[in-house]
């Protein structure tokens, strides 16, 4: 287990700069809602998401996050999602945690519309040659919409 030293050297900015284009490509992945396979190659085949601080569900495993990227794909009519302001947050020789507040809007092809506005936690590992994510949590920043 690594020391609280450790967990706070500083990131690499190659790391960093990875780790924000993974932010960047899981987004365009997700808005583009064409080839929820997009989304998937992100995560690692064991990893874990938490977005139930915004109604959403906690997935664990590639499995569970291909299906809910697959129910998106098929209900969403549109969705737009704005990160800004990435911080490298812990760098411990391998694995690598970067946060960044997003605002996230969308429309369901049912009509409801969606907005939220977190914090991404994104804990980031290296996974056959390129860097993935395996823990992933949202944050909720502000109070859902009624």
């Amino acid at each position: 287990m690594a020391s609280l030293a450790e967990k706070h050297r500083t990131m690499p900015e190659a790391v960093f700069k990875a780790l924000s284009r993974l932010m960047t490509e899981y987004a365009h992945g997700v808005d583009t809602r064409g080839d929820p396979e997009k989304v998937v190659a992100c995560f690692t085949p064991d990893a874990a998401l938490d977005f139930s601080a915004v109604g959403f569900p906690v997935m664990n495993g590639e499995d569970e996050i291909r299906a809910f990227y697959t129910g998106l794909v098929e209900n969403m009519a549109y969705e737009f999602h704005m990160a800004a302001n990435p911080r490298a947050e812990s760098w411990d020789g391998t694995v690598g945690t970067l946060t960044s507040y997003v605002m996230g809007m969308g429309l369901a092809k049912d009509g409801t519309a969606i907005s939220v506005q977190v914090k991404y936690w994104m804990e980031c590992v290296e996974y056959e040659g390129a860097w993935r994510c395996r823990r992933f949590t949202l944050e909720a920043m502000m109070p859902m919409a009624a």
